[in-house]
């Protein structure tokens, strides 16, 4: 097994325990549940279905057997990309998304030399998060996020591994 499928159990900085592991087609439903509970427009079930057969990785944080929490990245050309992240509201501000994070970068750090991802303009605790995870500012895209009322800006963060 490589990087990408190994089962990790590790410890959050809160000391909650957590398993990591590979998306499943079974999952599927489960994370589609997570991905509307936490995000105000959703990816559609064939992103994550696209998860199972392509280049990018969708990693499953689980406490006491419970989805708590993923990450989807992805890497080519010496570049590598954090695609979606979320964690279960419920269990939010636990260190999980910081956990997840890290896990992504230690990923992706043998095969890509900067980690981007797009975050929301509004969306303060994740550019916190990022920030404190070592990502800077790139700049912005103009209007690249839906919105109930129109678009959202978004914020281009990188981070050299």
């Amino acid at each position: 097994m490589n990087q990408f499928e190994s089962p990790l159990k590790l410890t959050t900085v809160m000391g909650m325990e957590l398993s990591l592991r590979l998306l499943v087609p079974e999952d599927v439903s489960q994370v589609m549940e997570l991905e509307r509970s936490a995000h105000s427009h959703p990816w559609r079930q064939s992103s994550f279905e696209d998860c199972l057969k392509g280049r990018q990785k969708c990693w499953l944080a689980e406490h006491n057997q419970k989805l708590v929490g993923y990450v989807v990245i992805t890497h080519a050309g010496g570049d590598a990309e954090l695609l979606n992240i979320a964690v279960s509201p419920k269990f939010q501000r636990k260190g999980i998304g910081s956990s997840l994070l890290q896990h992504a970068i230690s990923c992706v750090a043998g095969h890509a030399d900067m980690l981007f991802l797009e975050v929301r303009i509004s969306n303060r605790k994740a550019i916190e998060l990022y920030s404190k995870e070592g990502f800077f500012e790139l700049g912005n895209r103009k209007n690249y996020y839906p919105t109930h009322n129109g678009h959202e800006d978004a914020l281009l963060m990188a981070n050299q591994l």
